[in-house]
């Protein structure tokens, strides 16, 4: 069974993969809820009515998150 850290090490990879093809996932710094958009893009309209920069809006998942403690057992 892989652990906790190996799989979010995964994770992280795909998300990169993603990114590299144009897109990105991210939270909504309001809601928190999931969000996909074109990398290009400068803003983001999130279904709760928040319409803010992507700056707000962090990374799903990112390296250096495996390093959480939550990924450490």
């Amino acid at each position: 069974m892989k652990s906790k850290r190996d799989i979010a090490i995964r994770q992280i990879e795909l998300q990169e993969r993603i990114q590299a093809s144009g897109f990105n996932i991210v939270t909504c710094g309001n809601c928190g809820g999931v969000m996909l958009h074109e990398t290009k893009d400068e803003s983001l309209d999130c279904l709760c009515g928040s319409t803010m920069d992507l700056s707000d809006c962090p990374d799903y998942w990112y390296r250096g998150v495996e390093n959480n403690y939550e990924f450490n057992n």
